[in-house]
């Protein structure tokens, strides 16, 4: 999975004249121009200010910044500032000159655009009615919108924005796209929608990403299909080269699509010799405190599953389908969520542990995707 978007831009360095007096202007000239107002700080938007100057000459106003505007009536300097449509903030210099020679410098300051927009790659919805995912955006623009599919859809709220789907009635999986983007800056964020459907896509996996207790990372082509012989049972073909990996839905727990591998599961056998050693896989965890990982033996049943892990459906920054390691709940606080699959050989029940074969597989932090 990749990492979620959190995009700030506020470019600092902007002088506050609100209401100020002498102190807030600098002078040259003759003599010095008394200032008794500066109000020319202006958000990005633009908008009007004034410049008022204690003197009963008149005053004259110029710039050489263009998004400024000056006229003067008396003492008293209009200020309009256009919109900033950079993200930089900008100042001008307003030089103000009184018929009796005494002149004084004031500098405006425009903020520039602020892009806030915290949102994630990808966003699941299930395929119900679902309630709506906010993004938090406090940027001062508007982003343009595209819109992949009309079941999903997006609206200005508070917060920043509001995604949400139509229930999903075709029965498979789905998945689109929203792009906000804003030209003046050349920023572009896709966020990915995916929805469930009453089909999983399960037997479209096609890839086993995984890593060794090493920290070696990798891949196999695998091939899942369903088990005709167990319902709601998958099986995963090219993980292991002596049989099938078997995954089973969970139907006890309902707060989300989850897949186990049976503690003790056997698949297939090794015979050497006169001996047949079986292949016995688990769903293990690594135990901080002690160290030691949970290994499959002969006597290894169901009954072990305080050590199980399980699957569950995720997506990923593109909103595919993901079917990745969670952890159990019912496994033990000391024991880490790495996701690994421990495979064993081992000798008939009983069998002394120097007739056991040894350690065949570890799948660290296993997830299928396509």
């Amino acid at each position: 999975m990749k990492k979620i978007l959190s995009f700030l831009v506020l470019l600092a360095g902007i002088t506050s004249l609100m209401s100020c007096g002498e102190k807030d202007a600098t002078y040259d000239g003759i003599a010095p121009l008394t200032i008794t107002k500066a109000d020319v700080l202006f958000s990005a938007d633009g908008g009007e200010g004034s410049i008022a100057a204690s003197t009963s000459a008149a005053v004259k106003a110029t710039t050489d910044a263009k998004w400024i505007n000056l006229s003067v009536n008396g003492s008293t300097v209009s200020v309009k500032a256009q919109p900033n449509v950079s993200l930089e903030a900008r100042s001008a210099k307003i030089v103000l000159t009184a018929d009796d020679g005494k002149t004084a410098n004031v500098t405006a300051t425009q903020h520039g655009l602020l892009l806030a927009l915290n949102a994630k790659d990808a966003y699941i919805f299930d395929m119900s009615n679902n309630d709506p995912a906010i993004i938090s955006d406090k940027s001062n623009i508007i982003f343009h919108q595209e819109i992949s599919d009309d079941w999903i859809h997006i609206e200005k709220v508070s917060e920043g924005y509001s995604i949400s789907v139509d229930p999903n009635e075709s029965g498979s999986f789905r998945h689109g796209s929203i792009k906000l983007s804003f030209e003046a800056a050349q920023f572009t964020k896709t966020i990915n929608i995916a929805q469930w459907g009453v089909n999983l896509p399960f037997t479209s996996l096609t890839k086993a990403i995984y890593q060794d207790e090493d920290g070696n990372k990798y891949q196999k082509d695998i091939t899942v299909v369903a088990d005709t012989e167990k319902e709601n049972t998958y099986l995963i073909k090219g993980l292991m080269s002596e049989g099938d990996l078997s995954m089973t839905y969970n139907a006890s727990n309902k707060n989300m699509v989850e897949y186990y591998v049976s503690a003790g599961y056997s698949p297939g056998k090794l015979i050497d010799g006169e001996t047949t050693y079986t292949l016995r896989c688990l769903m293990s965890a690594y135990n901080v405190n002690t160290g030691n990982r949970y290994y499959p033996t002969a006597v290894t049943t169901q009954a072990a599953n305080a050590y199980r892990m399980a699957f569950e459906w995720q997506v990923d920054e593109n909103a595919i389908p993901v079917l990745n390691y969670v952890r159990n709940n019912t496994l033990s606080s000391t024991y880490n969520t790495d996701g690994i699959i421990v495979c064993k050989f081992s000798s008939a029940t009983g069998a002394a542990a120097a007739a056991r074969k040894g350690i065949a597989y570890e799948f660290l932090n296993l997830k299928f995707t396509y």
